[in-house]
């Protein structure tokens, strides 16, 4: 896009680098009688979500000791590797450890914690690595990695009977990243070909291995068969990636979607009997996604077939902060300090709107600079026309910054690649300027960065000349952070760069990161743009929590909101626009600053979609 600090192409780059994911207590006899325990990590070896394994394992564990035993299969299983990767495994053997010991207590005198073998199907098929895991067995970690590859040494070999004879018995199950991913049965092992979170939403974007047949491609035997894991679920932006997988298990299991589950990095969550989550630990939240409580329904529409449905119930689940949240994986139910919260009744609402413009006007989430050219096109289209009406055969590109030249270069040359033959002309903010707005075909906004558009906005001149544009000009195009500018409330913080997006897609979700500036209030609701490239969903939900009476929109690259006067507004281009409904949710904060929230709505629109709620 205009701006220069990332792309898909580097982006995608990034992604396929990624280093392999290093990722009151009491006795008992025989767990026979307890519930099965899982405790999906979505990514990293923290000590808090290490020794929050710990707890599980040692809850019920037989004494003296609590016994665990580390999987690695994930780790890779070629033979010239394999010293270094028993030597790696060893290492994070010895953390588990670690962590275990450091929350254990009386009658225990520490945990003892030993490494199976098992990186090769050999390996599996040799009921001699499996050897150590027995009924005296506490727990089983499962090391971060590659889960394909982790399910293929182990579906259906005499490990996995033993791990799952183990879980049966009452042995905790814990694993980080790939090895939170096994733990649902059916399990997503990645993206299909370079495609990225960018990507998720589409249909068939994810590799998807459904676990209700007789092979090889599935998450354990012994998974949860009431949820999908999804992991590093804010950190990369996976968000679209599940919704479309959830979407795609309600045709593959006959109308009933799965619950999705996303955890992200250094996260945990406890799943208890496969039917109660509960008792986040960790830097975050756990997100959870029900496409069944308010019978969302299911279409893929646009050129990329993305997903379109409704009326999706999410909560997020930080830990605990006095009032304990806890979700029901059978009923599907909420209850917070131990009381039901009611499933939200949907109400209607459209949007978003520009009350009092005479124009058209598409609010972009960056739309120049990608693949696609279908919103600069619809543009020059509209403004054609008003110059067939009488208007000059002009754009004006308003600028809020002077630093923005490369970016207004970019819009210029757009309009002209997509037939645009009028003039184009140029104001920049602080800059006094012959040009007139009145008369004009069209006026594009451009703002590239958070910080500029908060200057540019703070100057009467310059905002007076902006809200001019959008309620008179025929044709009105805002890309990016002017977008954001034109809402209620715009987010201030600085864009991720290609060096931190994870690490922002993390904050994101944290009460007040969005750092949040009043905007001109010229359209309803607030608009978060970029949403899926840069792993803003964090985003919609922060401003859901300040705004909770408003709609917050989420606009997706190469896609903008069309709203032409009479007109309901609709979805141009090829990407997504995501409506983030807080007006029945309940939120807080928990105690590591992240948000917590019950029944928050989403909505997913494709291309040609009405942007209609209810």
């Amino acid at each position: 896009m205009p701006s220069t600090s990332r792309s898909r192409a580097a982006r995608v780059l990034a992604l396929s680098t990624v280093a392999v994911c290093g990722v009151g207590l009491g006795g008992g006899a025989a767990r026979a009688a307890d519930p099965t325990a899982m405790t999906p990590i979505g990514g990293g070896y923290t000590l808090e979500t290490l020794q929050g394994f710990g707890r599980a394992a040692a809850n019920g564990a037989t004494g003296p000791t609590v016994d665990i035993v580390v999987v690695p299969s994930s780790y890779g299983d070629a033979p010239a590797d394999r010293e270094e990767n028993l030597v790696l495994a060893q290492q994070r053997t010895d953390e588990v450890d670690a962590a275990c010991d450091a929350v254990v207590t009386n009658p225990f005198i520490g945990c003892t914690t030993v490494l199976a073998p098992l990186l090769t199907r050999a390996d599996a098929d040799d009921p001699a690595n499996s050897a150590m895991i027995t009924d005296q067995t506490d727990g089983f970690f499962i090391l971060g990695g590659d889960q394909g590859l982790a399910m293929s040494i182990l579906a259906d070999s005499p490990a996995e009977t033993a791990m799952a004879a183990a879980f049966e018995r009452g042995a905790a199950v814990g694993g980080t990243s790939a090895g939170a991913a096994v733990e649902s049965r059916t399990m997503i092992n990645g993206y299909v070909g370079d495609l990225g979170p960018w990507d998720g939403l589409r249909q068939g974007s994810s590799i998807i291995w459904w676990g209700d047949d007789a092979d090889r491609e599935r998450g354990l035997s012994f998974g949860s068969d009431r949820a999908i894991y999804d992991q590093h679920f804010y950190q990369r932006g996976r968000f679209g990636r599940l919704l479309s997988t959830l979407a795609t298990s309600d045709a593959r299991f006959g109308g009933v979607s799965k619950v999705g589950v996303g955890v992200d990095y250094a996260t945990g969550i406890h799943n208890t009997a496969d039917t109660t989550l509960s008792e986040t630990f960790g830097a975050t939240s756990a997100a959870v996604l029900d496409l069944e409580s308010l019978s969302s329904p299911i279409a893929w529409v646009g050129p990329n077939k993305v997903l379109s449905t409704r009326n999706v119930v999410t909560h997020l689940l930080p830990p605990d902060d006095g009032g304990p949240t806890a979700y029901n994986l059978a009923t599907r139910t909420v209850t917070r300090a131990g009381a039901p919260v009611a499933t939200p009744t949907p109400t209607a609402a459209t949007g978003p709107t520009v009350p009092g413009a005479t124009g058209t006007v598409h609010l972009g989430g960056d739309v120049v600079g990608g693949d696609s050219t279908t919103v600069v096109s619809q543009v020059v289209t509209d403004a054609k026309a008003a110059v067939a009406g009488g208007a000059q055969a002009r754009i004006v590109v308003l600028a809020a910054s002077s630093k923005d030249k490369k970016a207004v270069r970019a819009y210029t040359d757009a309009l002209k690649a997509a037939g645009w033959t009028g003039g184009t002309e140029v104001v920049e903010q602080g800059k006094k300027s012959p040009v007139a707005v009145d008369g004009a075909a069209g006026v594009v906004l451009v703002g590239e960065t958070p910080a500029s558009v908060a200057t540019a906005l703070a100057d009467v001149a310059f905002a007076d000349m902006v809200r001019s544009a959008v309620l008179t000009a025929p044709v009105v195009l805002a890309d990016r952070h002017l977008t954001a500018g034109l809402g209620t409330w715009f987010s201030t913080k600085a864009d991720p760069t290609a060096m931190n997006y994870e690490d922002e897609g993390i904050a994101n979700f944290r009460t007040g990161d969005g750092a949040w500036q009043r905007g001109l209030g010229l359209v309803t609701g607030s608009l978060v743009p970029s949403l899926t490239l840069d792993y803003r969903w964090g985003k919609l939900y922060d401003v859901g929590q300040l705004e909770p009476t408003q709609i917050a929109w989420g606009v997706s690259e190469d896609t903008a909101v069309r709203i032409a006067p009479g007109a309901a507004a609709t979805v141009v281009g090829d990407g997504s626009v995501v409506a983030l409904d807080p007006r029945a949710a309940q939120f807080w904060t928990g105690p590591n600053g992240a948000i917590g929230a019950v029944n928050v709505l989403l909505n997913t629109f494709g291309a040609g979609e009405a942007l209609t709620l209810g």
